[in-house]
C-alpha cells in the first residue's frame, strides 16, 4: 500500500491548505509522520458532516411541514382564515417557528470539529501548498531520468509496476504547467496531450480545455512545432474567440519568429531525447541519468577480471569473521561489502535520528545551500553519541585499513518522492577550503567514502558512477567503499557519483567520510603521480618504449 499512498500525497494539490509546516516531500520518513495526521482530519471532517447533517435533516422536516400547511391554506382560500386556530398557527409559524429556523440556519454547526481540524492542519509538521511543487518536481525527475512516458504515469504505471492510481485531467495539467515553467517543453507537451485525453464531459471540461490548449501552444512554440502551434491556436480560438491573453501570446510568438519560419513547418516531438551513440559527447548529468536508467553499463570485457570472495587480510579479527567483498571496479577501486551492518544496529540508528532530520544541503563555491540537486533529509551524529557508532567505525577500519580517529561525524539520510542527489564528488575543491566551508580543514580532504545501505528500496534509488558505468542498487546491510583521491592526494574525477531518484520505497543510508590525516602509512604515495597516469597506462607505455628500443637495436 505504501507506494500508492505516496502517489496520493503527491496529488493532494487542492486538499492541503496553507500551513506553517516543514518540508516533507524530500523524506519518506517525514511523509509517513504527516500521513498519520490525515486520519484525525478525516475524523473531524466526519463529525462536521454529522453535525451539519442533523441540522439539514431538521430543516428539511420543517420545510416539508411548512409546505404542507401552506398548500392546505392555498386550497382553502380566504376561508382558511375564518378559523382562529389557523390564524394562531400562521402567526406562530411566522414568529416562533421561523425564528427557530433562522436561528438554526445562523448556527455554525460543527464549529468544534472545524476548529480541531484547523488546529491539526496548522501543525508545524503539516506540509505547505508550496510542497506540492517539490512533489511534482520529483515526479518529473523520475520521468526524465528513467525515461517514463506521461501516459503510463497517468495510469499509475511506473517503470513496469502498476500502482493502480489514476491521474485526472486537472492533475496532468498541473504537472504540465510546472514542466513548462521549469523549461521542460517536451514533458509539458506530453502532459498537456494527456490532460486533453483525460478530459471528462461537463462544466469542468469547458473550464480546463482552454487552459490546456493555451499551455500546449506555448509548449509547441518552445519545441519549434509551428504548424502544430497554429492548429492548436485555431482550435483554442473556436472555444474562446475573445481571449485577449491568447491573442497577445500568439502575436508574441509570430513576432519572435520574425517571419523567417513558415507556420507550415512541423517537427516531430519525442518525449525524451535519443540515446547517445558510442563516442558521442555527453554532459555529466546525462551520463548520470543514463547510468541510473541502465542504458550505460560496463562491458563484459571490463567485468571479466573482477572478483568476489572473503576478505581477511586487513585485520586479525577477520581471520575468524571474514568480510564478503565484491569488486565492482579495480581502477578506481570500488568494492561492495555484503552483510556488514546488523538490524539491531539499524534499529538503534533509527532511534538516534528520530526528529533530527533536516533538508540536506550542498557545498557551493561560497556557502552551503539547499538545492534541487539534492533532495533528501539528513542529520549528523558524533561517534560519541552511542556505542553502536563506535562499533561501526571499528568495522569500517577493518574493511578499509584506514584510521577512523579523525573521520567526520556519522551522516544519516532519508530520501522522499523522487529523492536523489545529482552527480557530485565527495572530495572538496580548493575554493571550499578557502571559503572556510570545510570543517576541520587541518584533517585534509576526504580520502575515501564508505556508504552503508540501511534499507532496501522497492524501485530506483541506486548509486550511479557514470564514468565507471556502474549502477550500485541499494541492498540492505551492505556497504560500498571507494577512494575519492588518487594516491597522490589529487581528487579523482572518475569517482563522480550520484543517488538515483527513488520511484518507490524509502531509502536510508549512512555515510562515513574518512579524512587524509594520519593515513600515509595506510595508503602511501606511489612513485609516480597517478592523477596523470594509471598504472595500466604506465605499463602500456613501458611496453611501447621497450618494443621501440628493441626494434632500434635490431636495426
Amino acid at each position: 500500500m505504501f507506494p500508492k499512498i505516496t502517489l496520493i500525497w503527491l496529488l493532494m494539490n487542492y486538499i492541503i491548505s496553507p500551513a506553517l509546516g516543514r518540508e516533507f516531500f524530500s523524506s519518506v520518513h517525514e511523509m509517513t509522520k504527516v500521513f498519520g495526521y490525515e486520519q484525525r482530519m478525516l475524523g473531524y471532517m466526519q463529525k462536521f458532516l454529522d453535525d451539519n447533517q442533523s441540522k439539514l435533516d431538521f430543516l428539511k422536516a420543517r420545510l416539508r411541514e411548512f409546505e404542507v400547511e401552506r398548500e392546505e391554506a392555498r386550497e382553502w382560500g380566504a376561508a382558511y382564515f375564518d378559523s382562529p386556530l389557523n390564524k394562531y398557527l400562521l402567526n406562530k409559524r411566522l414568529t416562533v417557528d421561523w425564528q427557530l429556523v433562522e436561528n438554526l440556519m445562523e448556527t455554525h454547526s460543527g464549529k468544534k470539529p472545524l476548529a480541531r481540524l484547523q488546529k491539526v492542519m496548522g501543525h508545524k509538521l503539516m506540509p505547505k501548498k508550496t510542497e506540492l511543487e517539490g512533489a511534482i518536481d520529483g515526479l518529473l525527475r523520475l520521468q526524465t531520468v528513467y525515461r517514463l512516458e506521461a501516459k503510463d504515469i497517468a495510469r499509475g504505471m511506473l517503470d513496469g509496476t502498476d500502482y493502480s492510481t489514476q491521474l485526472n485531467s486537472e492533475h496532468c495539467l498541473d504537472i504540465a504547467r510546472l514542466a513548462l515553467r521549469d523549461k521542460h517543453p517536451r514533458l509539458a507537451h506530453f502532459w498537456s496531450l494527456e490532460a486533453l485525453q483525460r478530459l471528462a464531459s461537463g462544466k469542468q471540461s469547458e473550464e480546463l480545455k482552454p487552459q490546456i490548449l493555451a499551455l500546449l501552444v506555448e509548449a509547441k512554440a518552445a519545441l519549434g512545432d509551428y504548424r502544430g502551434l497554429n492548429e492548436t491556436y485555431q482550435e483554442l480560438l473556436k472555444i474562446q474567440p475573445a481571449s485577449e491573453e491568447h491573442a497577445r501570446n500568439y502575436d508574441s510568438f509570430l513576432e519572435a519568429l520574425g517571419g523567417e519560419i513558415s507556420l507550415n513547418e512541423t517537427k516531430a516531438v519525442e518525449e525524451h531525447p535519443p540515446i547517445p551513440k558510442e563516442g558521442d559527447t555527453i554532459s555529466d548529468f546525462h551520463g548520470y541519468m543514463l547510468t541510473c536508467s541502465g542504458h550505460f553499463r560496463p562491458t563484459p570485457r571490463e567485468q571479466r577480471d573482477l572478483r568476489c570472495g572473503y576478505m581477511d587480510e586487513t585485520h586479525p579479527f577477520l581471520w575468524i569473521a571474514p568480510l564478503k567483498a565484491e569488486e565492482l571496479s579495480r581502477d578506481p577501486l570500488l568494492i561492495l561489502y555484503h552483510d556488514v551492518i546488523y538490524q539491531s544496529e539499524i534499529d538503534t540508528i533509527r532511534k538516534l535520528t528520530t526528529n533530527k532530520l533536516k533538508r540536506a544541503t550542498i557545498t557551493s563555491t561560497n556557502e552551503s545551500v539547499v538545492s534541487n540537486v539534492r533532495t533528501s533529509q539528513f542529520t549528523f551524529l558524533p561517534v560519541t553519541e552511542d556505542k553502536v557508532l563506535a562499533t561501526i567505525d571499528r568495522r569500517v577500519a577493518d574493511m578499509t585499513n584506514f584510521n577512523m580517529r579523525y573521520a567526520e561525524d556519522h551522516q544519516f539520510a532519508n530520501y522522499g518522492i523522487g529523492g536523489h542527489y545529482g552527480q557530485h564528488m565527495d572530495w572538496f575543491y580548493q575554493p571550499s577550503f578557502d571559503a572556510g566551508l570545510v570543517s576541520s580543514p587541518e584533517m585534509g580532504n576526504r580520502i575515501a567514502t564508505v556508504l552503508f545501505y540501511l534499507s532496501d528500496v522497492t524501485q530506483g534509488g541506486g548509486t550511479a558512477f557514470p564514468h565507471l558505468r556502474v549502477l550500485l542498487k541499494p541492498k540492505k546491510y551492505a556497504a560500498a567503499f571507494w577512494y575519492n583521491l588518487h594516491a597522490s592526494g589529487v581528487g579523482d574525477p572518475r569517482t563522480q557519483h550520484g543517488a538515483c531518484p527513488i520511484i518507490s520505497g524509502s531509502k536510508w543510508v549512512q555515510n562515513r567520510w574518512i579524512r587524509e590525516f594520519i593515513q600515509s602509512d595506510r595508503r602511501p604515495c606511489l612513485t609516480w603521480d597517478d592523477s596523470l597516469a594509471t598504472l595500466a597506462e604506465i605499463r602500456e607505455l613501458e611496453k611501447k618504449l621497450n618494443a621501440k628500443e628493441a626494434a632500434s637495436q635490431i636495426a
